[in-house]
């Protein structure tokens, strides 16, 4: 058996070993900004979870049917019928939402720091793009347990298309791949969901993480001073490591104690004859669905859109050189109001068309969220009689 030193020797001769090895320990010995904290640890965590939907993902795709006539009880078999199957099928649908929000949070942390700023502009761009990448894999998945609530709201997702003048009716046909939602809808969304959105994603996280190492984590200076090569805090490994491995730990304890404690549920099958009332998409699509209602027609469509291309072009707007929270008070507030907006739209959309108790009261909220006192239902057989 070859020593190592010999084994090393033969493969410094044909890849170069030596020199990647010096790279990984001198970004790993290299000291880290004092304000790195905790939050920078999302981007570790969001890498993990991903690997687990790969893995839980894979396992349900061996036992999945695309077609309309087999997809709703090849999943109810994953179910019932598998071992463990329920398990892998709730860690992949509370996966999906752990890292939606998760990718939210890291954003967050992001523009706070101002860690977008020239010259990690490329950094974030890819990151939106990632975004987007997740929020479309959330689309695809949504439709293919098919079931009442995955057909019916992935009809009204696929209809919003259509109002655009000129493209919108070929944009609904692309999507959908018909007339109306069937099965060549579920084949298109899963093929893009298990082929060409991983594709995206591998490419997208390898590029966003070689940026991520290479620029490093970027300091509160202001971005026409240099960076100096240490800012006196701790090197990354092991101190921030260990963080990032803690963050896991807990991340896959919240996901396993979901998958555990609240199963993902499975409605009744797809009919297209008859459409069940109060259908909403998830809650990441609930702000532009609930747009939608106030802004009607192509402009309800369009807005979202505009809103996604203003977040990939953040860093070319805003050329600032602060980088402090503290000295950028404007546009930190400007960004803390639209996000309120956003979620102020989505929990509109949750409330609307819904009666609710409130403090002993019955409200019922209209289609367009918009609260409304009412009589009790037993007030109003009383008042009746």
């Amino acid at each position: 058996m070859p020593s190592p030193s010999r084994l090393r020797l033969w493969l410094d001769e044909r890849l170069p070993v030596s020199g990647a090895a010096a790279v990984v320990r001198r970004n790993l010995r290299q000291p880290l900004p004092r304000h790195v904290n905790w939050l920078f640890t999302l981007g570790a965590v969001l890498v993990l979870l991903l690997l687990v939907q790969a893995v839980s993902g894979i396992l349900l795709m061996v036992n999945y049917k695309p077609s309309a006539q087999g997809a709703f009880a090849s999943v109810e078999r994953i179910v019932s019928d598998l071992r463990l199957g329920w398990l892998f099928r709730s860690v992949h649908v509370w996966g999906s939402h752990l890292i939606l929000l998760l990718a939210l949070a890291h954003m967050f942390r992001v523009f706070l720091y101002g860690g977008y700023k020239r010259p990690r502009e490329p950094t974030w761009i890819v990151g939106a793009a990632l975004l987007a990448v997740i929020l479309a894999f959330c689309f695809t998945g949504y439709v293919l347990p098919w079931d009442q609530v995955a057909y019916w709201g992935t009809v009204i997702a696929t209809e919003a298309p259509a109002s655009i003048p000129g493209l919108g009716p070929v944009m609904r046909g692309l999507l959908i791949g018909g007339g109306e939602v069937g099965d060549p809808t579920l084949g298109r969304f899963y093929v893009v969901h298990v082929l060409l959105l991983p594709l995206a994603l591998l490419a997208l996280v390898g590029v966003h993480l070689l940026l991520v190492r290479w620029q490093g984590f970027s300091s509160l200076r202001r971005t026409d001073e240099r960076e100096p090569e240490e800012e006196g805090g701790v090197p990354y490994f092991p101190h921030h490591f260990l963080k990032e491995g803690a963050a896991t730990y807990v991340a896959l304890g919240v996901l396993l104690s979901l998958a555990l404690l609240w199963p993902a549920g499975l409605g009744e099958p797809a009919d297209p004859l008859s459409t069940p009332a109060g259908i909403k998409p998830e809650w990441y699509f609930l702000p532009a669905y609930q747009l939608m209602k106030y802004v009607p027609g192509p402009a309800g469509v369009i807005l979202p859109a505009l809103a996604f291309l203003a977040l990939l072009a953040l860093p070319l707007v805003d050329t600032s050189p602060e980088r402090h929270p503290g000295r950028r008070r404007r546009v930190v507030a400007g960004w803390l109001a639209v996000w309120a907006v956003v979620g102020g739209l989505g929990v509109l959309g949750h409330l609307s068309e819904s009666t609710r108790t409130v403090f002993g009261r019955t409200i019922h909220f209209d289609v367009m969220g918009w609260p409304r006192q009412v009589a009790p239902p037993q007030a109003q057989a009383e008042g009746g009689g």
